[in-house]
């Protein structure tokens, strides 16, 4: 009989350590890896000089 018991005590302790395990392994396991690409515009270059037909410098 009292075998019995410390078989059925043995038997569910390993069965908490298993389920502790997996519940831990839950969060270490976990790799969260995120990936982003970064694309660069790069914004026209403004000219100082602005060429407008017909038109006569004020002298």
């Amino acid at each position: 009989m009292k075998r019995d018991k410390i078989g059925t005590v043995i038997f569910y302790c390993l069965l908490a350590i298993l389920g502790g395990v997996l519940i831990v392994s839950l969060f270490v396991g976990c790799h969260v890896y995120t990936d982003e690409e970064v694309e660069i515009i790069r914004c026209p270059q403004v000219q100082d000089t602005v060429h407008i037909p017909d038109w006569e410098e004020a002298k």
